[in-house]
């Protein structure tokens, strides 16, 4: 849908409250179309195909049978978190990628009061936050012994909650 406006998300109430504009997980793709800007891909306007992906800059949105399960990103182009003519990101801790580590990132959710349950396991660390977005953080480098607190962000998403994920620590 092309919009006379562009649409401002702000990333620091996504992550305290899972607002992505109007956006919310369970609309359907049509929806979508009808009220928020065409997608930059997954969607051609002309022919009406559509895929199960759908980029907007550096934000996706993962759609199952023409609905919305995950609004996410890990594409940082150049260390930058990208915005598109329609959508502009108020970038929050996003303005430096490389400053993004664990404890960076752990330091700035509870400067906001954001909640969080903290996750580690051979693969990285997990934070979900109680907005439901959740948070990956890896050793991108591979570097031996190194502490997970200097484990950098790799992705981040709003997807409802997996309670198996989570059985040891609710």
């Amino acid at each position: 849908m092309k919009l006379n406006h562009t649409i401002k998300v702000d990333l620091l109430e996504f992550f305290k409250t899972g607002k992505f504009d109007y956006l919310k997980l369970g609309q359907t793709q049509e929806w979508i179309l009808n009220n928020f800007p065409d997608p930059d891909s997954g969607y051609d306007p002309d022919t009406n195909e559509s895929f199960n992906i759908w980029t907007y800059g550096g934000i996706e949105l993962h759609f199952e049978e023409g609905v919305l399960f995950l609004i996410y990103s890990d594409y940082w182009y150049e260390g930058k978190l990208l915005n598109t003519k329609e959508l502009v990101l108020n970038k929050w801790i996003f303005e430096d990628i490389d400053k993004l580590t664990l404890l960076y990132v752990l330091a700035k959710l509870n400067e906001e009061n954001i909640d969080y349950k903290k996750k580690t396991d051979n693969l990285g660390v997990l934070l979900r936050l109680k907005s439901g977005v959740e948070l990956t953080f890896g050793n991108i480098n591979d570097v031996e012994g190194l502490n997970t607190n200097e484990y950098h962000l790799t992705s981040f998403a709003l997807v409802a909650e997996n309670p198996f994920r989570w059985k040891d620590y609710i």
